[in-house]
């Protein structure tokens, strides 16, 4: 038995096509291409993959016998409309969780990663991993069953959790924002309903990865900034996630601010002092603007009262825009991005944030690493978490190991 197939106890694929590593290799080079968009027909996947048609008609012809693969009449040009490939709806859905401070989000993708329903979970994070997960696992019968869909559907699920995570073990580490979570293993409460590999993330990782595949343009070497209760980025580089040797790439939050009035404020997160974190998030500006008399508890409150115009709360905003755009100042000159996207609750602030942050960045970044790049807030915040989490899932159950389960 190979070792794609291990605890799957199936002995071969179809025509015993798919019992090697390579053709399970090839199976899922072919189908992704087809559930990502970036091909529909057979030309197409020649062009991408370098497989022969000989070959490529042949795993085609496997994934279709399992129902993996449909095809549909495309568009016409004048002639007649040509057969396109298309990932087969009822082959399965996938889970995505998108855990924050504020906020706890679910929703059931299908295998092209199309968001089918979402909807919001009333949990808090001091409640523990255990009854969080109860009521997301309810939240999530719920959209199944509206869906007309069943636990067995569920080809892979996708936590984000705000923090460092160990993705190969699928556990959050020192989770200070989420207390009771270190070491927690949501594979386990998810076992209870069906048998889904359980993927964990970093929320921004995820915010980062659904923001690239969401754009229409080509774009490779992107940083996202996710800035709300707290701080995250995320780094795509040549078209994937960054995540550095131990999953720690990104964490921007922890970059010690110098020549500032911030030097004794300790980061939660670490225990030093003046870290990026310690004045660049939503509760911190918030404390800031309730000290100087402000009707302000929470970010949402901070937010409100800028869009309204509020002085102190636009400059604050500003300020802080400044404090985050000397950190990816360095960021810029380090990685080179042609993008930063700055989402979460903050990006609804827009030019007033956006402001802060270019004028640093322009400012002290090589001329040569700016000349081209641009700095915007996301379109599609709500959903980020959802869709970057929906690809990471879809792209473990169409991986040669996911597929193993299948063919």
């Amino acid at each position: 038995m190979s070792a794609a197939y291990a605890g799957s106890g199936k002995t071969g694929g179809v025509n015993g096509a798919a019992s090697t590593h390579a053709g399970l290799r090839e199976h899922s080079e072919l189908i992704t291409h087809i559930a990502t968009g970036r091909a529909s027909s057979k030309t197409e996947l020649a062009r991408l993959t370098g497989l022969s048609r000989t070959t490529i008609s042949k795993r085609l012809d496997t994934l279709t016998r399992r129902g993996l693969l449909s095809t549909h009449l495309g568009d016409s040009t004048g002639g007649r409309p040509a057969m396109e490939l298309g990932v087969n709806p009822a082959a399965g859905v996938v889970a995505a969780i998108d855990i924050g401070l504020a906020h706890c989000r679910v929703g059931v993708l299908d295998l092209g990663v199309h968001l089918l329903d979402a909807a919001y979970v009333d949990i808090t994070p001091d409640a523990g991993p255990e009854a969080a997960m109860d009521g997301i696992l309810a939240a999530l019968e719920e959209l199944l069953t509206r869906l007309d869909r069943r636990w067995s559907d569920v080809r892979a699920a996708c936590l984000g959790v705000p923090g460092q995570v160990d993705a190969e073990k699928a556990v959050p580490i020192r989770p200070v924002m989420l207390p009771g979570w270190e070491g927690f293993r949501p594979q386990d409460a998810f076992s209870r309903m069906c048998d889904a590999p359980v993927l964990v993330d970093n929320d921004a990782n995820l915010m980062a990865l659904g923001e690239y595949r969401s754009r229409a343009e080509a774009v490779d070497h992107m940083l996202f900034v996710k800035f709300g209760s707290a701080l995250g980025c995320g780094i795509i580089s040549n078209g994937t996630v960054h995540r550095g040797a131990n999953g720690i790439a990104g964490e921007i939050a922890h970059v010690r601010l110098r020549g500032t009035d911030y030097g004794d404020q300790l980061c939660t997160g670490c225990g030093n002092s003046g870290c990026l974190r310690a004045v660049v998030n939503g509760t911190a500006i918030a404390a800031q603007l309730a000290a100087e008399g402000l009707p302000v508890r929470t970010k949402n409150d901070v937010i409100r009262l800028a869009q309204q115009g509020e002085p102190r709360a636009l400059r604050a905003v500003r300020e802080a825009g400044k404090r985050l755009g000397e950190v990816l100042a360095i960021m810029v000159c380090f990685h080179n991005p042609e993008l930063i996207v700055i989402g979460g609750a903050f990006a609804a602030l827009q030019d007033d944030l956006l402001a802060g942050i270019r004028s640093v960045v322009y400012e002290r970044a090589l001329a040569q690493a700016t000349h081209r790049i641009r700095i915007e807030t996301t379109s599609l915040n709500a959903d980020l978490g959802l869709l970057g989490g929906g690809h990471h899932a879809v792209e473990h159950a169409l991986s040669p190991a996911g597929l193993a389960t299948w063919l």
